[in-house]
């Protein structure tokens, strides 16, 4: 049965967030990289997550040969992470909305580094650092949830398919 994330976790997963995704390469060691948005699905069983295609060779490599995927999601204020893993991630198609969820995505990100005394003019830096010219966009499906936020939950099964 597929797993179906909560309206909760939807709800966290559409915030402001930092987020890295994660795989093992050919050679064993793992690789990671910034993302720059997520997309979540209607039915809440799948998510589209955007990257900078420069920037994630290693990662990009690593999924073409098979491996498994991970995406860390931590909200900066309060530092509320949450861990989802995959078997795998497939490549689809960048759209028109994709693109306007990166940009949303990323003027989130910089206004909540805001709120914690970071440079007003943070979003255009990020914006250079994050373009959307070179995205790809990967679609997976969680098989497993992770509460990851520092403390005595952190490692707790949320949710399992």
């Amino acid at each position: 049965m597929p797993l179906t994330l909560t309206p909760d976790q939807v709800a966290f997963l559409q915030g402001p967030l930092s987020m890295n995704v994660g795989a093992v390469g050919r050679d064993g060691w793992p690789c990671v990289t910034r993302a720059q948005g997520l997309a979540v699905a209607r039915d809440r069983r799948s998510l589209t997550v955007l990257l900078a295609a420069a920037r994630s060779r290693a990662v990009l490599d690593a999924l073409d040969a098979g491996s498994a995927f991970t995406l860390v999601a931590s909200r900066p204020q309060t530092h509320a992470t949450l861990q989802l893993k995959a078997a795998r991630a497939e490549r689809v198609p960048v759209t028109a909305a994709h693109r306007a969820v990166s940009a949303r995505c990323v003027a989130a990100f910089a206004l909540e580094l805001e709120t914690l005394g970071y440079a007003r003019d943070l979003q255009p830096t990020l914006a250079s650092i994050l373009p959307t010219n070179d995205l790809v966009a990967l679609r997976f499906v969680p098989a497993v949830v992770f509460d990851q936020t520092p403390g005595p939950r952190a490692g707790t099964v949320l949710a399992r398919a």
